[in-house]
């Protein structure tokens, strides 16, 4: 070959004139840097995500706009009213007639208490509800369902008549029949102790369509917040249902039956062990149904918060006893940060708080506050946005 060791034919050789080849090369030069750009937005968007493609430009110093990861909600709370979703009388299966009920959450210093006989509705327009003073009583009814043989159950808050519960051939048919009853009289569906009898997967809450409130801790013995070794705990319940894109409040309640002891025949669950702190500005029958249908709350069965804000990207709780660990939670209960509450200076004397700011990946936060005796409280997930 007169061109030496090289095999490469010329674009002369090929008879492609000068000017034609000179265009071609551009061409094919410019579908490269396009290409190789292409490839780059694609990996740093997410379609490829191993390693950037072979030949591609390094446009690392030069990176591509951002938008910085905030809060969805902000919010700055510092006045809370304490409350009961799940209670029992003399009505049904309590030990004590209502108006000693109503007397010892009042005692105690709980703002309201929904009494939640068995389909038995309370009207707190007639006595003995309408007699009560200095306590905010909730129209309420446990709606009690039989599913395959097992109970499912879901409190009906804030409602205006009873609905009575029925026989179904699963628990999600029960769950979606009951929610949407309740939903139909602008009431508030809290679906009930997950673990009862082992009642309900995490993937039945879904079927509770609408439904704003879910009990993850219970202060009856039979109910099981906590699992066992063959079934998940209803707070894990609540989480999957919430990374699964199902947006539902969490809430602690004691489920009481006795205030006595004295009755043997009835559930020995005594008041005072779980509860929930709304946030709203009145203790009103209206501010706390509203306050209760948004979420607008944290659960406990022991830590107290005195304060609670979310800004743009950082969340804050002040918490009481301080010697606490708080535990930040992302979606699927994949865990943050956890930190001890630590003391900081204020006018009106020592509080103690805990933080988590955010680092770009979450896709929401939401804070457990564990306590030396086991004890623990909940606040709602707050969700991120880009």
């Amino acid at each position: 070959m007169s061109r030496g060791s090289d095999p490469t034919p010329r674009m002369a050789d090929l008879g492609v004139k000068p000017t034609t080849a000179r265009r071609c090369a551009r061409w094919a030069a410019a579908a490269t840097v396009a290409a190789a750009l292409a490839a780059v937005l694609l990996w740093r968007a997410g379609t490829i995500r191993d390693a950037a493609p072979a030949g591609a430009l390094d446009i690392s110093r030069d990176p591509l706009p951002s938008r910085a990861p905030r809060f969805v909600e902000q919010l700055d709370v510092s006045v809370f009213h304490r409350g009961n979703l799940h209670a029992h009388s003399a009505r049904s299966d309590g030990d004590s007639p209502a108006q000693l009920v109503f007397a010892w959450y009042r005692d105690h210093g709980y703002k309201f208490l929904a009494l939640t006989d068995h389909n038995n509705y309370l009207d707190v327009t007639r006595p003995p509800a309408s007699q009560v003073r200095d306590l905010v009583v909730l129209p309420g009814e446990e709606v009690t369902m039989v599913a395959a043989g097992q109970p499912v159950h879901v409190n009906a808050l804030c409602t205006k008549r009873r609905i009575g519960g029925g026989t179904f051939r699963t628990a999600r048919a029960a769950l979606a029949w009951a929610t949407s009853e309740i939903l139909a009289q602008g009431g508030v569906a809290l679906v009930n102790h997950p673990n009862f009898h082992w009642a309900l997967e995490a993937e039945d809450v879904a079927y509770a369509e609408g439904a704003q409130l879910v009990e993850i801790f219970s202060g009856h013995p039979h109910v099981r917040s906590d699992g066992d070794d063959a079934h998940s705990s209803a707070e894990a319940k609540w989480e999957q249902a919430l990374s699964s894109g199902h947006p539902i409040a969490a809430v602690a309640v004691d489920d009481m039956h006795s205030l006595t002891g004295a009755n043997k025949h009835v559930p020995q669950v005594p008041p005072g062990t779980g509860w929930v702190e709304v946030f709203a500005e009145e203790a009103s029958q209206e501010a706390i149904c509203a306050a209760l249908g948004a979420g607008r709350l944290y659960a406990s069965s022991g830590p107290r918060l005195t304060r609670l804000a979310v800004t743009s990207d950082t969340i804050t709780l002040w918490v009481d006893p301080p010697d606490v660990t708080v535990e930040f939670i992302d979606r699927w209960g994949a865990l943050l940060d956890a930190v001890p509450a630590t003391a900081e200076a204020e006018m009106s004397g020592a509080a103690y708080r805990a933080s988590y700011r955010l680092r770009g990946p979450e896709q929401y936060v939401r804070a457990r506050v564990t306590a030396p005796d086991g004890s623990r409280a909940w606040t709602q997930a707050y969700r991120v946005a880009r």
